[in-house]
This record gives C-alpha cells, sequence and structure tokens, in this order.
C-alpha cells in the first residue's frame, strides 16, 4: 500500500503543474498617482501642470494614458494622449501642460478662459483598457480684486478741488497691468483710470462748480481681455459747494474813472468781479444787486450789475445820479452776504462786501431858497401829472406794437433782471390760450406748480387748459435746480427738447401754435453760443410754419452782448423792459423798437404791473389826445400821413429809463 502511495506522488505533482499551466494569467492595475500644479486657484489664462507617476507596474513596459479635461459645467472637453515607460522597477511619470497643442477639443475651447472647477479624468488604454485609473481637479477664479487707496472714507471734497482716484487691481496671480478700470463721477458719468504702476490706476479729476453737493460714492470697476473682471468695495465722500469771493469792489463815476468822492450831477456805478474760492475761475454770468446806502444807513437805491466782457467784471451801467437832496456825507456800496449765486448752489459772500464813497453837495445856506423855489415848481407839476397821467390797459401795447402780435413771428422780450418780462410772456401765453390757440411753455425759470400759481395770482386760469390738452407745460427747472428729473432730464440736451417741440407740433396737424420759452439764459449757460443760437432758430422756424408764434425772453447782460444783437437780429419783433430802482421804488418802462412789417411807436412808455390786470402803461393824456386828433385829420385826409415808422432809423435800444423818470 505504501509503495502504492509513493508512485502516485510523482504523478499528482505532474497533473498540477499541467493545471497552472493551463490557466490564464490575471495580470493587477498598477498604482497610478495624479499631480496637479499649482494647488492653489489661478487666474483666467493660466497654465496648469498634471503629471502622471506610476509606481510597482510591469518592469520595462509601456502604457498608453489618455488625459480628459472637462470644463466647469460642460462649457467644454479636451483629451491628449501619453505613453509611460516603466523602468526595470516598474516605476515611470509623464507630464501634460493644459492648455496645450497636444490636446484636442471634444467641444468648447482648450482654454482656462472660464472660471470654475476644471475635473481630471486619466483613462489606461493599453496594454489593457482601464476607465479613471486616476482622476483630480483644479480651480479657475475670474475675480479681480479692486481696492480703492484714494479718496480716504469720509473726505471732504469743495467744488473747484481736484481729487486724486487711485485704486490697485490684482488676480491671483499678482497684480494685473492689462486692465481697463473706471470709476464714476459726482454726476453718475464714467472716469478712465490710467495705469502708473505695477497693478496701480490712478486720476485726477477736478469737482466741477456743477457737480452735485453731498455724497459721492466712489466704485472702481476693473476688466481685463481675457475675461477677469472685479470692483471695489465703496467709498464715500462729500462734495460740499465752492464759495464765491468778491473781488476789487470799485466804484465809479459818470465818466467811467474809478473814484471814491461824487458831487451833484454825477452817477454812482459799481464794478466788481466773482472769483471761487478754489481755484482760479470767475464767474462771468448773472445779474446781481448792489445796495447803495446813505449815511444814516438807509437803502437808497439797488443797482443791478451784468457782466461786461469789456472790463472782466460786473458792471452796473445804470448808475445813481446824485442830486442836490442828497444828504452829503459817507455812503456806502454794499454787496449783502450770500447774494450772489452761480445757478450751481455755490453761493457768497460769506461777509458783506462794502467800499466807502464821498458824497459832496451845495452847502445848506442855499437850501431855504432852494426848497422854496421848488415848492412852488413842483406844486404846478404834481397838478399837472396828476390831471395828465393815465393808466392804460394791456391793450395800449397793441397800440405801440402797430396792432395785434403778427401771426407767424418770434418775438423777443429782452430785459433787465425783475423789469417784468417773464410776467409779460405768462400775459401774452394766457391771452393766446383764450384766443383757442394750442400752446407750449418752456419752462428754464421756474417749476411748472410755481407758474401755475403765479398766473392764478393774476387771475389767469390756466388749469382748465392743462386739463384739455390745450396747454402743455415743458419742465426744463427741475433737473436744472437739482430736485429730480422734470419732463427733459438734461436741460442742456437741445436735441432731446427739440424732439419734444417737434412732437408738440406734429400733435396740432398744421394748426397754429404758440410756444414761450422762458428763458434764454439757461440754455446760453449750458452750452456754447453758436449750438444755442441754431436751436432758437431751428425751434422758431418750425412754430413760424405753422403760422403761430414763438415767444422768447432773455435777460440783458446775461447772455453774450453779440449773441443778443444777433437774437435781435433774428426775431420778427423785439420788445425791450428797463428797469430802476431809486429810494426804495421800482420804475419800469418798456419800447418796442422793432416789429416787423409794422407802424410802430418808438416811445418809451412807463408802466407798472398790477395784480388784478397785469401789465397798465402810465401814458399822457394829452400825448393820447394829440394821437388821436391826428389820426382823426389822417382818415379824413385833412393830412398827409408821414412816412412808416419801418424806413425811419430804429431807435437805439433802451439804456436806461425815459426822461421824465430820471
Amino acid at each position: 500500500m505504501l509503495t502504492r502511495l509513493r508512485a502516485a506522488i510523482p504523478l499528482a505533482a505532474l497533473a498540477l503543474t499541467l493545471f497552472l499551466a493551463a490557466s490564464p494569467i490575471v495580470e493587477g492595475v498598477p498604482p497610478y498617482t495624479l499631480t496637479i500644479s499649482p494647488t492653489v486657484p489661478v487666474s483666467l489664462g493660466s497654465t496648469i501642470t498634471l503629471t502622471l507617476t506610476i509606481s510597482g507596474g510591469t518592469r520595462n513596459t509601456a502604457y498608453a494614458v489618455t488625459f480628459d479635461v472637462v470644463k466647469p459645467n460642460g462649457t467644454g472637453s479636451a483629451t491628449a494622449n501619453k505613453i509611460i515607460n516603466t523602468d526595470n522597477r516598474g516605476n515611470g511619470a509623464v507630464s501634460q501642460f493644459y492648455p496645450d497643442p497636444s490636446f484636442t477639443a471634444v467641444n468648447g475651447t482648450v482654454a482656462t478662459d472660464v472660471g470654475g472647477v476644471y475635473n481630471v479624468y486619466i483613462n489606461q488604454t493599453s496594454p489593457t483598457s482601464i476607465a479613471n485609473v486616476a482622476t483630480g481637479q483644479f480651480t479657475v477664479s475670474s475675480k479681480l480684486n479692486v481696492v480703492v487707496t484714494q479718496p480716504g472714507q469720509g473726505n471732504v471734497l469743495q467744488r473747484g478741488q481736484t481729487a486724486t482716484i487711485s485704486a490697485t487691481v490684482s488676480a491671483l496671480s499678482g497684480p494685473d497691468n492689462a486692465a481697463s478700470v473706471y470709476a464714476n463721477t459726482p454726476s453718475s458719468g464714467r472716469l478712465l483710470l490710467p495705469q502708473t504702476s505695477p497693478g496701480v490706476y490712478t486720476v485726477n479729476y477736478l469737482v466741477s462748480s456743477s457737480d452735485p453737493t453731498g455724497p459721492w460714492t466712489i466704485v472702481v470697476q476693473a476688466n481685463d481681455s481675457i475675461g477677469n473682471s472685479g470692483m471695489s468695495s465703496p467709498v464715500t465722500v462729500t462734495i460740499a459747494k465752492n464759495d464765491l469771493i468778491i473781488d476789487s469792489l470799485v466804484a465809479y463815476n459818470s465818466k467811467g474813472d474809478p473814484a471814491t468822492s461824487f458831487s451833484t450831477g454825477d452817477s454812482i456805478h459799481a464794478f466788481f468781479r466773482i472769483r471761487y474760492s478754489l481755484g482760479t475761475s470767475y464767474l462771468t454770468s448773472g445779474q446781481y444787486a448792489v445796495a447803495l446806502r446813505n449815511p444814516s444807513g438807509t437803502l437808497i437805491a439797488n443797482l443791478t450789475a451784468a457782466y461786461d466782457t469789456s472790463r472782466f467784471g460786473f458792471y452796473t451801467s445804470t448808475g445813481y445820479p446824485v442830486s442836490a437832496f442828497d444828504p452829503g456825507g459817507t455812503w456806502t456800496l454794499i454787496i449783502e452776504p450770500y447774494s450772489v449765486n452761480d445757478g450751481f448752489g455755490n453761493t457768497g459772500p460769506d461777509l458783506a462786501t462794502s467800499v466807502p464813497l464821498q458824497i459832496v453837495t451845495s452847502p445848506l445856506s442855499y437850501w431855504p431858497f432852494v426848497v422854496a423855489g421848488m415848492v412852488a415848481v413842483l406844486g404846478g407839476i404834481v397838478t399837472m401829472k396828476r390831471f395828465d397821467t393815465s393808466l392804460e390797459g394791456f391793450q395800449h401795447l397793441d397800440q405801440m406794437m402797430g396792432g395785434p402780435l403778427p401771426r407767424g413771428a418770434s418775438i423777443l422780450l429782452l430785459g433787465d433782471a425783475g423789469s417784468g418780462k417773464t410776467i409779460l410772456s405768462y400775459q401774452l401765453l394766457h391771452d393766446e390760450l383764450e384766443s383757442g390757440r394750442l400752446c407750449a411753455l418752456l419752462s428754464y425759470d421756474a417749476f411748472p406748480e410755481d407758474v401755475q400759481a403765479r398766473m392764478t395770482d393774476f387771475g389767469w386760469d390756466i388749469i382748465s387748459h392743462l386739463r384739455k390738452g390745450r396747454l402743455k407745460i415743458i419742465d426744463c427747472y427741475s433737473s436744472l435746480a437739482g430736485q429730480g428729473e422734470g419732463a427733459i432730464k438734461d436741460p442742456s440736451d437741445l436735441t432731446e427738447l427739440n424732439i419734444q417741440i417737434t412732437a408738440f407740433i406734429a400733435k396740432a396737424k398744421g394748426s397754429p401754435v404758440t410756444v414761450v420759452l422762458d428763458s434764454l439764459t439757461p440754455i446760453f449757460n449750458g452750452v456754447d453760443e453758436k449750438q444755442a443760437i441754431n436751436f432758437i432758430q431751428t425751434i422758431g422756424a418750425k412754430v413760424k410754419k405753422t403760422g403761430g408764434l414763438f415767444i422768447e425772453t432773455a435777460s440783458k447782460g446775461a447772455i453774450p452782448d453779440d449773441a443778443a444783437a444777433k437774437l435781435k437780429t433774428m426775431a420778427d419783433g423785439v420788445i425791450e423792459l428797463g428797469i430802476v430802482r431809486s429810494r426804495g421804488k421800482s420804475h419800469r418802462f418798456l419800447s418796442v423798437p422793432k416789429m416787423e412789417r409794422r407802424r410802430i411807436s418808438s416811445d418809451s412808455v412807463s408802466f407798472q404791473i398790477d395784480r388784478t390786470r397785469g401789465f397798465v402803461f402810465r401814458v399822457s393824456r394829452f400825448r393820447l389826445l394829440k394821437k388821436r386828433f391826428f389820426e382823426f385829420l389822417t382818415q379824413h385826409k385833412i393830412l398827409r400821413t408821414s412816412e412808416p415808422s419801418e424806413s425811419k432809423p430804429k431807435p437805439e435800444p433802451i439804456k436806461g429809463a425815459p426822461p421824465r423818470l430820471r
């Protein structure tokens, strides 16, 4: 038995050997390791290094692998094939860059051009196919880090001051030197910040006199050509007004010479300049009051100063005439505190600015004789004036113009500040509405509700016309005054204003329209002179084409002299108004120097503004009787008519009060 077992053992060993030789050999997966560099998030456009290693694989064997990179949110994928050759210990490695030309795009682009997480998959394709032998991820960030370094939070800047805006811009890879960097201005504009050093962008911004006062929240935004972008945290500073300062207040005599001493028969004029407390700019527009006080401090007159281009300052062309009745001694020219405003909220002066004057009059010993004679003469004059003066209504203006306002015409109302231009334009507007005409008011000097209130005070109802759509008030003042947006967001945008007027005219469907523009001063302050003139010409032509009426108001001295001359030439009719303030009273007067195709009266007529009647003219009864007498003789061919007034030389523009008011 034992002998048989011994003989069977070799046979069993041989059979086991043959069995093992016939069984298939199963190869194991060698250990792969994927390393991604850098290990931290990178910025757009960066290059990633992918390194794949094998340890403990088959010795001296070529392993084929595929790198598969999938971009964030399915925006693209690409593959690249590589070979890893192991050494006689079964170890090997290979590196692959992404992006790289060796990658083939399956879809999308081969680039780190999208922010987010990129997934990397390694597939073995030889000697056997095995999926996902290694995986990894890397992150691409598209955010730029923007930090405002200047100005500091809470800083206060005055109008006229230069503000430095500086910001640093960096990506994950370091300072960004190819970014486009912008900041917002106080008026919501856009400001480009040029690069001044690596990753630093700076600009100097001059805060203008028209920039709004109050908080200015600065936000700097940056972006570059490869899609990185970022925004800074807000920095809030405060803009304060730029105070106005009176320079060189000087008194001038009637000869146009500087003077400090005046006598009877002379006249007192004032000259001064207005500059901003910051910067070197001077104010060159507007009209401002200069008070004249006698030795007892009583206000004698308010002189109106307008900008004089020949003197490069403000000058009161209408002076105060010194009479023998004025007390001698030290008088004072005064510009009161905060009486100057440039229209943008900058005001001044902080304190009253004054200059003393010496008034020398006749000796007191002559006064008893002078007074006795004057009383006798004045008694007769007052009695005569009481009988002679008549208050005529608005129809007297028709007589001065040679008839009602001409149709298909443009009328310029030109006068001193406070002379009544706006009230006259409102009264003409009301008459047009009552005549059934479609009207529009371009209001540059008052809110719509103030227009309604002022016209209602005079008994001129416009509410019913507004409700029926016969009157349109185009609010150009709200934005100008910084009280929100009116019908026109930017009052200096004449294109938008032109569009609105054109739409209003089209609504009339060929019927005559009346357009009143009150006033031209803000237009000339907001745009250059040529653009303003072209706009007025265009609007006037469109209105006149309908057979309608274009009425415009302008203040003397508030617009350039050459522009005023062009406006007079362009207008078919000119009505001039003036005002003289003396001894606490105002004297207004009116003349009609031009009215095409009309016989006009060149007289300068005194008028007053009545709260119930509007314009009321002070007319001589004797002159009216004389005029009507000659009209009677002419109508009955008893007297030949004189040449039309158009052929006569046109009177000079009003430069002062009519003789009887001086």
